[in-house]
């Protein structure tokens, strides 16, 4: 993998040195040491986070991310991940929906608390869920996993190029769900998240329910929602423990 960038920087020219070094810097994080890697998933996801407050409209209402960001940090403390912190935000948008991307950057709709009806137990599930992908590095492998030139644009924010995939591509695929058995797993590790941080797991099957009450429309839903798998199979498995 080295040859590829390599060769990368030296088609884009010394103009591209301080993102092929980057980008470079983030596939050795991928292929190096945990501490390593918790450093580079932490700096992508700063640079996604700055740019997602450009593709996005954030929310200013501080009582509002004082709710949620009270949640977070009664979450924080049962993450499993030495130095895990969250930075949470708030975002408009017609359908409820949240955004985890790597190193603990957190973006909750204020529709989402409204389909939830401001119960802190449900919320909390959906940012737990959330925060399970971060920690099992799903949403992390699926930005790789996409092409290695994919991973080197990541890197390029300050030139452009990560802010033009987090427009054209980068926001739909943040709102859809992830594999069938990621978001299993996923579920799991949130109920465990939510036990531990003294939430009541049952706004987990509370939170579905309100989903297979609105008959799983994507015009109601969203994407976020709609993408996921049916509520019914997900409730199964929370009730099943498997």
């Amino acid at each position: 993998m080295s040859s590829f960038f390599e060769d990368l920087g030296r088609k884009l020219g010394r103009a591209a040195v301080p993102t092929y070094r980057k980008s470079k810097w983030i596939w050795e994080g991928l292929t190096g040491t945990e501490e390593k890697a918790l450093a580079s998933e932490r700096e992508l996801g700063e640079t996604l986070a700055a740019e997602l407050r450009l593709a996005t409209d954030i929310l200013d209402d501080p009582e509002l991310l004082a709710w949620v960001r009270g949640i977070c940090q009664r979450l924080e403390g049962s993450v499993d991940q030495p130095g895990f912190t969250y930075h949470c935000e708030l975002m408009q948008g017609d359908h409820p929906s949240t955004i985890g991307l790597p190193g603990g950057y957190l973006f909750v709709s204020r529709s989402l608390i409204e389909f939830c009806e401001h119960n802190f137990d449900e919320v909390a599930f959906v940012i737990a869920h959330e925060t399970a992908h971060v920690v099992r590095r799903h949403t992390w492998d699926r930005m790789i996993q996409q092409s290695a030139l994919r991973a080197a644009s990541f890197a390029a924010g300050s030139a452009g190029i990560l802010s033009g995939w987090v427009r054209q591509q980068g926001l739909p695929m943040l709102r859809s769900a992830h594999s069938k058995d990621f978001e299993f797993t996923a579920d799991k590790d949130g109920l465990g998240l939510v036990r531990a941080a003294g939430y009541d797991p049952n706004g987990a099957i509370s939170f579905l329910k309100r989903i297979e009450q609105q008959g799983e429309d994507p015009e109601v839903l969203g994407e976020y929602l709609a993408s996921h798998p049916a509520p019914a199979e997900r409730i199964a498995k929370l009730k099943g423990g498997d």
